[in-house]
């Protein structure tokens, strides 16, 4: 990848250009910034750079033997480490095929993207083992094969936890023209001791006018169109993707009918009757569970319309056209609080998921929060 197709964050790219051009490229790199970043597009593009035969004062050529490998990430001396569901015994070389694939279609994904293609049990979640840290150690040891560098990039080192401390004397002490990129979302769930090891990149977020343009030039949506998803992926650039990308168009909809369920369950003659209910639950836990996250942040994304139309005066509601007849009548039907609550719910309950809490349990638990909510609201 070159830094031309990285999306905007010129500044750091000039940067890292600067620093390769001067020969004072820290050994070991760590591009933080939030899901949907272009932090890993940044540390595709400066390994590209750096093993470039042909680069120019700005970016790769793009058309040499390494420039071509490393687009199709298989250099032989540009490795890639990433939490995995292989047990106690996988590695990532187990994953390779899938991780060429996905980064190559989006390199802006998020572990639950990544863990939806490689995890054959739902419940499994993704990790970086010590056999991983042990293969990693054995590569960067060998000599390289096409030139005088050796380069990881390493996906997620949250995912190391008790596994990192194998890696410190290496990356303290690396051998002669080694590079490390560890592109991280999370510095809290990073070790002190790898981070003060590391020169901290910090990736901003998308703005909204970015987001709005990225999707312009990548799916040719009108200025519209793209201005309601920008506004909704909040610089979230996976986000925006999905938005666009989804074959699910029914999300709306399906959201609509289990609050007027939630709802409808307290009026009069079916005030006990919570069938309809558990229906649309055990069809939401079906969708499986990146498809529900993302079932359920449309739904942030519907109740936020709904109080900002509900508290602002002549609010222009950022929706689908099928979308604002609901939020209109679902603002007038609600307090504002019961609205606040109920997102808040919601949000937790995405939390939850994401860390593999029953997904069916959890959105029936959540339905009748929020049933208890329009209770009381009236």
């Amino acid at each position: 990848m070159q830094f031309s197709q990285v999306y905007g964050l010129e500044s750091i790219k000039k940067k890292l250009i600067a620093s390769v051009e001067a020969n004072r490229l820290p050994h070991a790199l760590l591009f933080l910034g939030p899901e949907g970043s272009g932090k890993l597009a940044l540390a595709s593009a400066l390994t590209q750079y750096v093993y470039c035969s042909n680069p120019s004062d700005s970016d790769s050529c793009g058309e040499c033997s390494s420039c071509r490998k490393i687009t199709s990430l298989t250099h032989p001396d540009v490795h890639y480490s990433f939490p995995h569901t292989g047990g106690d015994k996988g590695i990532s070389d187990d994953f390779i095929v899938e991780w060429r694939e996905l980064v190559t279609k989006n390199k802006y994904f998020n572990i639950t993207n990544w863990a939806a293609i490689t995890a054959k049990d739902e419940n499994k979640s993704p990790n970086l083992n010590i056999k991983e840290v042990r293969k990693i150690l054995t590569k960067l040891s060998l000599k390289s094969y096409e030139g005088e560098a050796k380069s990881l990039i390493l996906w997620m080192p949250e995912y190391l936890q008790g596994q990192s401390n194998a890696l410190l004397k290496l990356i303290e002490e690396p051998p002669q023209k080694t590079y490390f990129s560890l592109v991280a979302e999370n510095s809290d769930a990073l070790l002190a001791t790898i981070t003060s090891r590391t020169q901290l990149i910090k990736v901003p977020k998308y703005t909204e006018a970015e987001t709005q343009q990225f999707l312009i030039d990548k799916y040719a949506l009108d200025s519209q169109k793209a201005e309601q998803i920008a506004y909704l992926s909040e610089g979230n650039f996976n986000k925006a993707i999905e938005l666009v990308e989804s074959v699910e168009d029914n999300y709306a909809e399906m959201f609509r009918d289990w609050m007027l369920a939630c709802y409808s369950n307290n009026l009069g003659k079916v005030s006990n009757n919570l069938g309809k209910v558990s229906i649309l639950s055990d069809s939401m836990h079906k969708l499986g569970r990146v498809q529900l996250q993302y079932f359920l942040t449309n739904g942030l994304s519907i109740l936020r319309e709904s109080m900002l139309y509900q508290t602002i005066d002549n609010y222009q509601i950022k929706a689908e056209k099928n979308q604002q007849d609901f939020i209109k009548k679902f603002s007038a039907t609600l307090n504002a609080s019961c609205i606040e609550k109920s997102y808040s719910q919601i949000n937790e309950v995405i939390y939850h998921i994401q860390r593999n809490a029953n997904a069916k349990i959890a959105i029936f638990n959540l339905s009748l929060q929020l049933r208890y909510n329009f209770i009381r609201n009236k």
